[in-house]
């Protein structure tokens, strides 16, 4: 009789990393344990009306997740920055996101900026352009003409990875 070992990278699934931007929500979504990802984001800066940003957000999110066999969620936390509105704004964006993935019954986590980079490049204070750099080499596929936002959507994602690998390892 073969004997079954249980592997931590096992309980690693479909992650769906994103990045909630006024002018750009991003999502990453990345198969931890085949290491692949797929991306998508939508551009908001062509629509006018606060709102309606908001709802499209909603819906992307779920398009996403409808499209994907997504098995949990990591969203970047809100930096506070000197600009309350501006904050105030990003909190909305993240609470359209959070409604609708808690919708699918999906569980999500949150990140910290700093907490990304670190679990990315080991170091919290590492440019947009050095994880882009990053992902590039770990995936090895360029990502070309997107948007910054797109690498640090799949840079949530596979902090997410890393922090899952290692909880299960703890545990």
């Amino acid at each position: 009789m073969q004997e079954e070992f249980y592997h931590p990278t096992e309980n690693l699934m479909i992650i769906l990393g994103i990045d909630p931007g006024s002018k750009t929500t991003a999502f990453g979504i990345v198969d931890c344990l085949n290491k692949t990802f797929e991306y998508d984001f939508i551009s908001l800066q062509k629509i006018q009306n606060f709102d309606d940003k908001l709802y499209a957000v909603f819906l992307k999110t779920q398009e996403v997740i409808k499209n994907h066999n997504i098995n949990e969620a990591a969203v970047e936390d809100v930096f506070y920055s000197v600009n309350i509105k501006s904050s105030l704004k990003l909190s909305e964006i993240k609470g359209a996101i959070l409604a609708a993935i808690k919708l699918s019954n999906i569980n999500v986590a949150h990140y910290s900026t700093r907490e990304i980079k670190q679990a990315i490049s080991g170091y919290g204070a590492a440019s947009k352009t050095q994880l882009k750099f990053i992902i590039e080499k770990t995936f090895n596929k360029k990502l070309d003409n997107l948007p910054l936002d797109v690498s640090d959507a799949i840079s949530i994602a596979l902090a997410h990875c890393s922090y899952k690998h290692t909880t299960s390892r703890i545990n």
